[in-house]
């Protein structure tokens, strides 16, 4: 079995629509992936999309669902946002193809994986998209460059099958990578003695705190970077009481 079916997640975010569920379930399916996750989606179970899943109803009754993204992906150790938007910020974005490639590497190093869509009308936040370490977008024709959620999620689903062909990777690292709230808990430590350093103006921090979140979340730091950098910060944030 290809460890994309052990280690992607996808996760769909206050899906509105239960037949749009359905037809991810089966979307996933074909391609040779179960896991799915569900964060407040708006009905489910359902029906309508029972009857969309077709003979993926397995993956709809192994959904687990969650209240909130961070909640969904905390042991996941990599993330990406599906997304259209530009932004102020530019975060580190990869193609379908090119994100099936790199993800393709990291399961079979056993790394976590999850793969964020957002709602079928406004997509995700800008919030919820820095939650990510990269953005994944699928090229379309800038007409009409518009997918809806069951078929951004076959492309991408059918990236990942078409990456599994190709398993010659071998592993570099020596730690395992920090989880996604490993990561959120550096983050927030890293803002803490940012802010206890007066470095920066709480009440207008401008777009620098953003950049570093960004920085971090490029980075994937192992257990041993990312606990040395949180003894760091421990150490200084004794200093300076």
């Amino acid at each position: 079995m290809n460890p994309i079916n052990r280690f992607v997640q996808i996760v769909l975010v206050e899906t509105s629509h239960p037949g749009n569920i359905g037809s991810v379930a089966r979307a996933m399916k074909n391609m040779g992936l179960a896991n799915l996750a569900l964060i407040n989606p708006k009905k489910f179970p359902h029906q309508e999309a029972t009857a969309l899943a077709g003979n993926a109803t397995d993956v709809l009754e192994n959904a687990k669902i969650f209240p909130s993204i961070q909640e969904a992906v905390k042991n996941s150790k990599v993330i990406y946002a599906t997304s259209a938007r530009d932004r102020t910020i530019e975060w580190p974005t990869l193609t379908a193809k090119d994100a099936a490639l790199e993800m393709q590497e990291l399961v079979l190093n056993e790394i976590q994986v999850s793969i964020l869509f957002g709602r079928e009308d406004r997509g995700l936040t800008n919030e919820e998209l820095q939650l990510a370490n990269k953005h994944l977008i699928i090229p379309a024709h800038p007409e009409y460059p518009v997918l809806n959620i069951a078929m951004s999620t076959q492309v991408v689903c059918y990236e990942l099958y078409q990456s599994a062909q190709n398993n010659s990777v071998e592993s570099w690292q020596d730690f395992p990578e920090y989880t996604s709230e490993e990561l959120n808990n550096l983050i927030e430590h890293f803002n803490e003695t940012v802010e206890a350093l007066e470095l920066v103006d709480p009440k207008n921090p401008k777009q620098i705190m953003t950049r570093m979140e960004r920085m971090f979340r490029r980075l994937y730091p192992d257990q041993m970077e990312g606990n040395f950098l949180r003894g760091f910060l421990k150490a200084v944030n004794k200093r300076i009481k």
